[in-house]
């Protein structure tokens, strides 16, 4: 299954609700993930240089999503975790 960029997008962006999550494609095909604290505006997390060509089933989305998670859970309360 394949899935556009956009769509990967909006799943991971709406995976987050209410934290407010953007993602950004870069020029290498990659995608930086932002996740951000609805209410105080902290941010929680940035994924960068997650490849985008591995996203390629809803497998994948769910497993880099659950890492995303658990990363913001052990880290809440410090600094901004960069994952990549």
């Amino acid at each position: 299954m394949f899935l556009s960029t956009l769509e990967i997008q909006n799943i991971i962006e709406h995976s987050f609700l209410p934290a407010v999550c953007t993602c950004s494609l870069e020029a290498d095909q990659s995608m930086t993930i932002r996740v951000c604290d609805c209410m105080t505006g902290k941010v929680d997390l940035v994924a960068t240089h997650v490849p985008v060509w591995t996203l390629d089933s809803p497998h994948a989305i769910a497993s880099l999503l659950a890492d995303m998670r658990q990363e913001i859970a052990a880290h809440k309360g410090q600094h901004p975790k960069f994952f990549s």
